[in-house]
């Protein structure tokens, strides 16, 4: 990957480098944490499934809102460093936060749809969400290595096109939901 940054890019590099974000892609690895604390809960809804409650809570951020939210030192400058990330790698990763936020919300919204905190779960409605837990936890390994500038060939860089990450499976139909639950 060959990026020609621009003299604000390059004027900005070095105080990214001490503040733990990325001085190639401008991003750092701490909005990881956003999506590693609803993944964790959905690990452990179907052993506990009142945890749906809490879980549902969950809703998904920007990368600017989550700095803004956070403790993160220099989150300032994680705000302006994105803003200023080169356009592909910044596509890049907007596209698989777009993914995985899709992924997570069709998940939570089953689950509460589904009842579970009161039905429980079957065999089927387990592997469902081990499924869809999978499919997130990939999502986090592609955003990772976005923020780390491995973008490999799934995505076309340049000229602001990122190829269309695989949508989720949309949720179920209510008769194939509570045939799950049979």
């Amino acid at each position: 990957m060959h990026i020609t940054y621009t003299s604000e890019q390059i004027e900005i590099q070095p105080k990214l480098v001490g503040a733990n974000i990325n001085p190639e892609t401008f991003l750092a690895t701490d909005y990881l944490n956003h999506f590693n604390e609803i993944v964790m809960l959905l690990e452990m809804i179907p052993d506990m499934p009142e945890l749906i409650e809490d879980a549902s809570e969950w809703a998904p951020k920007t990368y600017n809102q989550h700095f803004l939210d956070s403790g993160f030192q220099a989150k300032d400058l994680a705000v302006r460093a994105f803003n200023l990330a080169p356009d592909g790698i910044r596509n890049a990763f907007n596209q698989v936060c777009e993914s995985m936020n899709t992924t997570i919300l069709t998940t939570l919204a089953g689950l509460v749809h589904l009842n579970v905190a009161e039905r429980g779960f079957s065999p089927a409605a387990r592997e469902l969400v081990r499924q869809r837990v999978q499919i997130i936890h990939e999502l986090l390994m592609k955003l990772n290595q976005v923020i780390h500038g491995q973008i490999g060939d799934d995505f076309s860089i340049g000229e602001n096109q990122v190829e269309e990450p695989a949508e989720p499976e949309d949720v179920q139909s209510q008769e194939d939901i509570d045939k799950l639950f049979d």
